[in-house]
């Protein structure tokens, strides 16, 4: 995580460098109060996701290995977290009254003929 800069006026804080990401898109996704999004994994796709409001959990799962983590992402924290290829990711909001927004780093665009999006078969 880069440092938060401080002054009278606000604050300012760097995400990421180049050397952080690979870049093919720049999503914004919001999530409604205790709702989820996701629940798939892709073969080629590094994606990296950072909270900017709201507080979410964010769980992996390799689908070969079957290892599992969980991540907390606050707005407050502002760090990247990096989903793999091959790791089945969900996203759940676990404000109850408050939409949670997150901003997405995609390796590649989305592409609709080949989206490289699969859904998790007996996780």
């Amino acid at each position: 995580m880069y440092p938060v800069h401080n002054s009278d006026t606000g604050s300012f804080q760097e995400l990421a460098r180049k050397n952080d990401v690979k870049f093919g898109q720049l999503s914004h996704l919001v999530i409604s109060p205790n709702g989820w999004r996701g629940n798939h994994y892709h073969t080629r796709k590094e994606e990296w996701f950072c909270c900017l409001h709201g507080i979410c959990e964010l769980k992996l799962m390799d689908v070969k290995s079957k290892s599992s983590k969980s991540v907390i992402l606050k707005d407050a924290m502002r760090e990247f977290v990096k989903v793999n290829p091959f790791e089945n990711h969900i996203i759940t909001n676990l404000d109850s009254k408050n939409y949670c927004e997150l901003l997405i780093i995609i390796s590649e665009e989305y592409d609709e003929k080949d989206p490289d999006t699969f859904r998790p078969e007996n996780l």
